[in-house]
Formats: structure tokens, C-alpha cells, sequence
């Protein structure tokens, strides 16, 4: 059912993932325009900004069944930060003022235009509510950060988060005001989601801590997701424990028994860090992804990454094969110091050793390579 080959071949092939170094900076914040990819060039270049619209990843008058979709999932994104960082010159905020609303995704944008859904969890509300739920950090940006979901090509965010209510009721009515209006579809505490691609609907259920006795029965939900024509269906968690890089017998647990309940693969938030994957029952579970862009913090001390892009084959009487696994290491950053909020997929060696270190922490994974 999936296709393997050997390690070696996987990180001599991922050299071939590195990104353009190229760079645009400006003054002022863009509007993004949805639909459109953005390029970014060299200071010198007095072109600055070009633009090339993202179409479909396949020809839709060529778009038989079976068909292939590929759904790239992300890490933590917090598209803000603290009331202090907000007024400090690293803080994610003033880098945002300075180099457009395009500037943190740019580095992945033309990678999630090329798949058919790009899903990240949403670390923190978008709104301008001041009155802050009681706790030690609190993050927050304006309802126009979500336009630097739809100008990356990001479907799709998971809201189940111990942020989400940073800003209490109006901060969380807001957010989802700003993702209704730029398009972006969502999954919430208690609120499932389903996004439609090439006639394909996948259905997106969110959970976050705490979790009674360390179980989470998401039975019901599949079946209602199944009922409402979904052939492929995502559990996304908010668990573990922060900056651990092993996973903890309580996902374990909760990611297996959602696998059971009918989930077609499992993804991991909340540690911060990159923890490992178990292949189980032919799907995957991805204990945690780390963070992507992450306002919250002006000097990561860890700053590998990862993305994974899961390859789904569904047919037309509605069968689903896979998925297959690929493993795109990245950066949170370019920089050696301090951050620029802009994760950059990673190359040569530095990818095949956070490949590696990946593999190293995983379960079950023997013989685990990228597919082709």
C-alpha cells in the first residue's frame, strides 16, 4: 500500500528541496490578494515585488479518478506576539511593519501552492480586544494577519489550542471573524471542519488538553465527518509537554485510539519541539510538528523544524488508499541569532540530520524513507 526506499537515496534527494535565498523587504505592510503567490526579490532588484498566480495543482479538465491529494500539515503559528513584544524592535509585530504581511510564509509559499490543502495550528487569536484571559503569556494580532494564511496558500488552521482564548470571547469571536472573511477554513474546540478539494472532502477535528485520564474518544465525530461524505478525515491534538522530545504514554494512547475510531492520520501540536512519528495500522501519527512561525519568541533556542506533506489516493467510489509520508525538513529561521519569523526549508546536511534526529525519536518507522 505505501511505497519505501532506502534512507541513503532519501537524504541524498533532499537537497533538491532547498529553497531560493531571494528576499524582498518594504516599508510597509502589503495587502495580500488570496489566490495570488508572491515572489520576493533581492534589495538590488528594482523589480521589488512580482506576483504569479497559484493555480491548481492538477488541470481540472484532466482531473480523473483516481485522484492523488496532498495535504502539507505545519506546526505552532503565532501571528502576533505579547503586549511587550509588540513595542519592542525584534518583536514580531515591528519585523511585519517593516517587511509586508507576506514576509513570515514566504519562504514555504510556493511549497503550499503546489499541494491541494496546507494545514497549521493557529497558536493565538487575531483581534484588538484588550481584556486578557489571567496567565503568563498572552498572544495577540490583528484581523488582518489572517491574510498572511491565504497569501501563503494556508486552507486551513486548527484553533484547539491553549490560545486560542488568550483575549477571552471577543478575542476568539474576532479570530473567527477574520478567518471567515479571508476564506480560511477552521477547526475549533467542539467545531469540526470540512474543506473541499477537487471534489474530495476531507474533514478536519480539533482537540486540546485536558484530556480525562489521559483518553479522548473522537468516535462521534468521524462517523458524523463519514456521514457528511468525507473520505479522508484529520485528527489534529494540542498535547504533551513543552519543549520534551519524546512523546509521552498519554498521546500514545489518545493518537492510537483515534486511529481506531477511523482517523486517516493524526497530528501532534503543543511541545514546541519536534517530537517523533509512529506508523500505526498504516497511518501515522506525528507527535508533534514544533513551532512554524512563531511570533512568541524572539530567539528560539531550538530552531529545526518540520513539515509533512501526507499523499492520500482516493478513488471515485470513494476508497482511499495511504497515505504515504514525506518528511520536509525546515528552519524556523535563516539566521544563526535572533529570529526573522520566516522558517526556510532546510538543505544538505542540516536536512539530513533533522531527517535523522526525526527518524531517531520515531516508533515503528524501520525502513521509513520519503517516497519519491
Amino acid at each position: 500500500m505505501k511505497k519505501f526506499v532506502c534512507l541513503l537515496l532519501a537524504l541524498m534527494l533532499l537537497p533538491l528541496c532547498a529553497p531560493a535565498e531571494d528576499v524582498w523587504v518594504d516599508s510597509e505592510p502589503q495587502e495580500i490578494v488570496p489566490g495570488t503567490l508572491y515572489v520576493y526579490a533581492d534589495d538590488d532588484d528594482s523589480s521589488a515585488q512580482s506576483t504569479a498566480k497559484s493555480g491548481p495543482r492538477v488541470d481540472p479538465e484532466n482531473d480523473s479518478w483516481p485522484k492523488e491529494i496532498v495535504i502539507t500539515v505545519g506546526g505552532d503559528c503565532t501571528l502576533g506576539c505579547t503586549t511587550t513584544q509588540h513595542e519592542s524592535p525584534k518583536g514580531f509585530d515591528t519585523v511585519v511593519a517593516e517587511k509586508g504581511l507576506a514576509w513570515p510564509f514566504s519562504g514555504l509559499a510556493e511549497l503550499f501552492s503546489q499541494d491541494d490543502l496546507t494545514l497549521v495550528n493557529l497558536e493565538g487569536p487575531l483581534t484588538d480586544a484588550t481584556l486578557k484571559t489571567e496567565k503568563k503569556f498572552n498572544f495577540k494580532g490583528p484581523a488582518e494577519y489572517a491574510q498572511m494564511l491565504t497569501g501563503a496558500s494556508v486552507e486551513a488552521v486548527n484553533l484547539a489550542n491553549n490560545h486560542y482564548a488568550d483575549y477571552g470571547d471577543q478575542g476568539k469571536a474576532d479570530t473567527l471573524a477574520a478567518l471567515d472573511a479571508a476564506g480560511v477554513t477552521y477547526c475549533a474546540p467542539k467545531t469540526t471542519a470540512i474543506y473541499e478539494t477537487r471534489g474530495v472532502k476531507i474533514g478536519l477535528i480539533g482537540n486540546t488538553f485536558p484530556y480525562a485520564n489521559g483518553k479522548r474518544d473522537i468516535s462521534a465525530d468521524v462517523q458524523a465527518l463519514r456521514v457528511e461524505g468525507c473520505q479522508i478525515v484529520l485528527a489534529v491534538f494540542h498535547w504533551g509537554s513543552e519543549y520534551e522530545y519524546s512523546f509521552n504514554g498519554d498521546q500514545r494512547r489518545i493518537g492510537r485510539a483515534a486511529v481506531k475510531a477511523g482517523a486517516d492520520a493524526v497530528i501532534g501540536h503543543h511541545p514546541h519541539v519536534v517530537q517523533g512519528i509512529e506508523k500505526y495500522e498504516d497511518t501515522y501519527i506525528l507527535y508533534s510538528l514544533g513551532n512554524l512561525v512563531f511570533g512568541g519568541n524572539v530567539d528560539p533556542s531550538d530552531r529545526e523544524t518540520y513539515l509533512a506533506q501526507l499523499t492520500f489516493t482516493v478513488g471515485e467510489d470513494g476508497s482511499v488508499t495511504g497515505p504515504q509520508l514525506k518528511i520536509i525538513p525546515a528552519l524556523l529561521t535563516a539566521q544563526e541569532k535572533g529570529t526573522d519569523y520566516r522558517p526556510v526549508l532546510a538543505e544538505g546536511d542540516r536536512a539530513a540530520s533533522i531527517l535523522k534526529k526525526i527518524l531517531g525519536r520515531s516508533s515503528n518507522m524501520e525502513g521509513f524513507v520519503n517516497p519519491e
